[in-house]
C-alpha cells in the first residue's frame, strides 16, 4: 500500500511539475508584431492619415537568426523602407491583405534610408533612451519623393541597400491606394515589438 501511495505522489508531483512548466513556456512566449502610422501632409494641411497593424513576414526570422549567430553577417537589422504600387491586378481601393509568406514587395519602385530607429517605452508610448522591446522606424519623404500610386510598403534589413528589391523583407502592409502628388510630404513610422 505505501510503495503504491508513493508511486502515485510522485507521479502526480510529476504532472504539476510538467503543467507549471507549460504554463510557464506559456507565459513568456511572445511573437513579433507591428503597427503603421501614416501621414501624408498637402501645403502643410493634413490630407491623409492611417494607421493600422502589419504583418510581420516570415523572412523576419531570419534575419534575427542570422543577427543573434554573428553580428558580422549582416552588419545591420532593419535599414530601408520601400514603397510599391503592388500588383495591376489589384483593386487599387482594396488591395489583397499581406500575407507572412511574402519575400518582397509586389511592384517597389522607391526606397529610402530610415531616419531614425527609436525605443519606444511599452506603457507611455514616448521615445526612450531605455532599451525596450518596441522600436519606431521613421521616415519622411519630401515633396518629390515616391510620386505615384501608394499601395504597399515594407521594412527591409541585413544586406539591404538603396537598390529596390535588395535585402531581407521584414514587415509588409498594403493599404487602399495614396495618390503621393508631388506637393504631398508623407511621413511614415512602423513599430514593431518583439
Amino acid at each position: 500500500y505505501r510503495m503504491s501511495f508513493f508511486k502515485e505522489s510522485v507521479k502526480k508531483m510529476g504532472n504539476l511539475f510538467h503543467m507549471g512548466s507549460v504554463m510557464k513556456e506559456r507565459e513568456t512566449f511572445r511573437c513579433m508584431k507591428g503597427q503603421l502610422f501614416l501621414k501624408a501632409y498637402e501645403n502643410g494641411v493634413l490630407v491623409h492619415e492611417y494607421t493600422s497593424p502589419n504583418i510581420i513576414v516570415n523572412t523576419a526570422s531570419i534575419l534575427i537568426a542570422r543577427l543573434l549567430k554573428d553580428s558580422s553577417e549582416p552588419t545591420a537589422g532593419i535599414s530601408y523602407l520601400g514603397i510599391g504600387s503592388g500588383s495591376g491586378e489589384w483593386d487599387p481601393f482594396d488591395p489583397p491583405a499581406p500575407t507572412t509568406s511574402q519575400t518582397r514587395l509586389e511592384n517597389e519602385f522607391y526606397r529610402k534610408a530610415i531616419d531614425l530607429a527609436t525605443f519606444v517605452h511599452p506603457e507611455t508610448g514616448e521615445p526612450t533612451t531605455v532599451f525596450t522591446n518596441i522600436v519606431d522606424y521613421s521616415v519622411s519623404f519630401g515633396e518629390g519623393e515616391a510620386v505615384g500610386p501608394l499601395l504597399e510598403m515594407g521594412l527591409f534589413g541585413g544586406d539591404a541597400t538603396s537598390e529596390l528589391g535588395s535585402g531581407t523583407m521584414v514587415n509588409w502592409r498594403t493599404f487602399p491606394v495614396i495618390n503621393k502628388t508631388s506637393t504631398m510630404t508623407l511621413t511614415i513610422i512602423f513599430r514593431i515589438t518583439a
